[in-house]
């Protein structure tokens, strides 16, 4: 076989191939996990249970919401696909998940939009078989899209099969086009019809020869295209301008004279009967859409309806916020799965993908230079076309975003075909001359393996279920707890990973679960970080298994593994022992389940344990200076008490600061006595550091804490001198640490800090 010859054979069988990759991906991604998925398949249902177009408004919720507004062919030609399937169980199907994470590229969890059960497994039946169907019926569009590539590569350059090959590679092994094409979306149909409306208008303007065979097609599917998204809309301008160009270097292009007014008058005028043509047909098929538009809404487009629904900006966005939205674009035109919200893996894949990218637009920036340079212009009304075309369909893409924020790079795929050819050529400038035919049709090859790895690498993971363990494969590294909620889940133990840990990093939480009784309900999950004096400084929530296994699909005797990343607030006051609590609630009452230890006894506040919670390194300057030694392991390095006299029953603060010279081994408690001269404690302060934020286990070394008490003195203390005196003791035995002198001997177990006076103020 040569590619100069069975070129055609060999698109016919990348077409092929995409095909069967792209039902891969159908069958790997969950039903209704593609971005909006979840709303273009009720539109699909409607129409197909026989209740006509929908009708939007904004004050009524419809499970298609502002997918509602679409043109509706793509939906019209699914529903007669699908209008035979019984797809009552759409409510049980489309079970929503209130605690998806939609638009988090980096979320660990709860990836799912929905809740996905048995009833979708094979053999399909209801709306999974019918949202399969409409899937399969979107391959064959993305099919077509990566064919009318090759054929308008071709249609350029007829003389090099290769090119038109490799730009067919490029479009079929984008990852993210390749998800999109299996996927339940409008964006199938308008990809396809633009792609064939751009091939024709390329013909057309490469065809010497007058010709008007062609201008009622495109006219039809022009029309068709405006039927299939707003987008489409973007192609009566282009066909404009492309067949005036036509018209235009007919009478200016290289090697004719100057044009005479007469000329002038009749090219222009042609120009007009082509377009008057090309449009009314597109008007003939579409523009009843438009006129219901506005007759419904006040508003052709029905644009401001949609987002009504959607939701607008807030404000108009300037150059800089929508320059830092591009990441989102780049990394959404390469591949961004689910709803938005499953990345590629590894994440370094997108800066291999950025650097290509760069490649390609420095070798076509350089062709570009080299053709001028050259005075090559037969092709130059074409490729001025394909890049009007994309930069058209990006003046749409900065326009839908600066109304509302969805600057996904999906949106610019009706331009995908001119898009695969200017990154063939573009890349194939880095290569030498003579090997280029050899090396174009293997262009698309690095994003073939990414495309292959990427469903089960990347979608696979997001949406699989947790490991059911058996009770002996529990890790012996885990902390049993055994409490047990409303007597059908029990916490057999816990894992805390990624401490001590910093504000604005994670806590990394697994959790042991077991089925203890059959469940109808879905619990939700709760963890809560609790920091300095009780703020809460960090929580997750969650379906259990991540959002992918609810309590509803558990079996009795299921031991569940649960793994989540718990963001701690980048504002918590630390150092602290931030208490971890894990609880279970009803989403619809948000009630907590009642919670019972192992003893069967009731549990208030379900803490497991206490984490860790760095602070920032602290350097402090005590008013008195001190250099106490306390069991060689705390240093009370100084303190503030700004009172010379202490009244009696009147409260004082004394600040106390630390200096952690080793770990502590067991929680300690501060002791501030107040003696009086008899040697009677006449005043007192005692308590745990840091008001029991943070016991002396978590103390780290090298670490400088102020520690703030307050003295309470009797109402009895009597007029005259007593001594302050300050120490660390557990509270169980009573033991106190050693006080150690500077020659290492023992000086007692307390700090003498000063001698005060104690005045009644009478």
């Amino acid at each position: 076989m040569t590619l100069s010859r069975d070129h055609p054979r060999i698109a016919l069988a990348i077409a092929l191939g995409f095909a069967l990759l792209s039902t891969l991906y159908s069958l790997i991604n969950p039903i209704l996990e593609s971005p909006d998925e979840v709303y273009h398949y009720p539109y699909i249902k409607h129409l197909a249970d026989g209740q006509g177009l929908p009708i939007q408004r904004s004050d009524q919720e419809t499970l298609w919401e502002q997918e509602g507004s679409q043109p509706p062919l793509y939906y019209a030609l699914a529903a007669l696909l699908t209008w035979w399937i019984d797809t009552d169980d759409l409510p049980i199907i489309r079970r929503l998940n209130p605690h998806a994470r939609i638009g988090i590229p980096l979320a660990e969890d709860n990836k799912n939009m929905v809740i996905h059960t048995e009833r979708e497994r094979w053999p399909w039946r209801g709306t999974t078989l019918a949202v399969h169907l409409v899937r399969l019926f979107s391959v064959l569009m993305g099919s077509g899209t990566v064919y009318f590539t090759y054929k308008l590569a071709l249609a350029l350059y007829p003389d090099r099969p290769a090119l038109a090959i490799g730009a067919m590679g490029l479009n079929a092994a984008i990852p993210m086009f390749l998800f999109i094409s299996s996927s339940v979306n409008n964006d199938n149909l308008i990809n396809l019809l633009a792609s064939v409306v751009v091939w024709l208008l390329i013909r057309r303007l490469g065809n010497k020869r007058f010709e008007w065979r062609s201008l009622p097609l495109i006219g039809v599917l022009v029309g068709l295209a405006c039927l299939s998204k707003l987008s489409g809309l973007a192609l009566l301008p282009l066909s404009a301008f492309a067949l005036g160009l036509d018209r235009a270097w007919r009478l200016v292009g290289p090697g004719r004279c100057p044009p005479t007014r007469r000329e002038i008058r009749r090219e222009m005028a042609a120009w007009l009967l082509e377009m008057t043509l090309v449009w009314s047909l597109a008007a003939l098929v579409a523009g009843w859409w438009y006129v219901r538009n506005w007759q419904l809404y006040g508003d052709a487009t029905g644009l401001n309806r949609m987002l009504e629904i959607f939701g607008r900006r807030a404000n108009n966005p300037g150059v800089g916020e929508l320059w830092s939205e591009f990441q989102g674009f780049r990394i959404s035109f390469w591949g961004l799965f689910g709803v938005v919200n499953v990345l590629m893996r590894p994440l370094w894949v997108y800066y291999v993908l950025d650097g290509i990218s760069i490649l390609a637009a420095v070798g076509l920036v350089g062709w570009a230079v080299k053709g001028v340079r050259a005075r090559r212009s037969e092709r130059i009304p074409a490729l001025l076309t394909l890049a009007a075309w994309i930069g058209g369909a990006s003046i749409s893409l900065l326009r839908w975003t600066s109304l509302t924020k969805a600057s996904q790079g999906r949106l610019v795929y009706p331009a995908i075909s001119a898009i695969s050819l200017f990154l063939a050529l573009g890349l194939l400038q880095w290569v030498p001359r003579k090997h280029r035919d050899r090396v174009a049709p293997w262009l698309g090859a690095p994003w073939l393996l990414l495309s292959l790895i990427a469903p089960l690498s990347a979608i696979a993971p997001a949406y699989a279920r947790p490991r059911i363990l058996a009770a002996h494969e529990i890790p012996p590294s885990t902390a049993p707890y055994h409490a047990t909620y409303e007597d059908k889940v029990r916490l057999i133990a816990y894992q805390i990973e990624r401490t001590p840990t910093c504000p604005g990093e994670a806590v990394e939480v697994k959790l042991y679960w077991e089925s203890l009784a059959p469940i109808e309900e879905d619990f939700s999950l709760y963890i809560h970080l609790f920091g300095r004096h009780g703020a809460k400084i960090g929580q997750r929530d969650s379906y259990h298994g991540g959002g992918n296994y609810p309590t509803s699909q558990w079996s009795v005797g299921q031991i569940i593994t649960d793994r989540y990343l718990v963001p701690v607030d980048p504002q918590a006051e630390g150092p602290v022992a931030a208490e971890l609590e894990v609880g279970l609630y009803r989403l619809a009452t948000m009630k907590n389940l009642p919670v019972r230890d192992a003893a069967g006894q009731a549990v208030g506040r379900p803490v497991i344990t206490r984490v860790k919670i760095n602070g920032p390194a602290r350097s402090f300057t005590p008013t008195q200076r001190l250099e106490a030694d306390l069991g060689h392991r705390v240093q009370l390095i100084g303190y503030d008490l700004y009172a010379t006299s202490l009244r009696p029953g009147a409260t004082t603060p004394l600040t106390l600061y630390w200096l952690v010279l080793a770990p502590l081994p067991r929680d300690y408690n501060v002791f501030v006595h107040v003696l009086d001269e008899e040697g009677r404690i006449v005043g007192q302060g005692d308590g745990p550091p840091l008001d029991g934020d943070y016991p002396t286990s978590f103390w780290g070394p090298g670490e400088t804490l102020a520690d703030t008490h307050q003295i309470a003195m009797r109402p009895d203390a009597g007029n005259g001198t007593a001594r302050v005196l300050v120490g660390l003791y557990h509270l169980e035995s009573g033991e106190r640490l050693p006080v150690y002198r500077v020659d290492g001997q023992i000086a007692g177990d307390a700090v003498i800090l000063t001698t005060v006076s104690i005045m009644d103020g009478s």
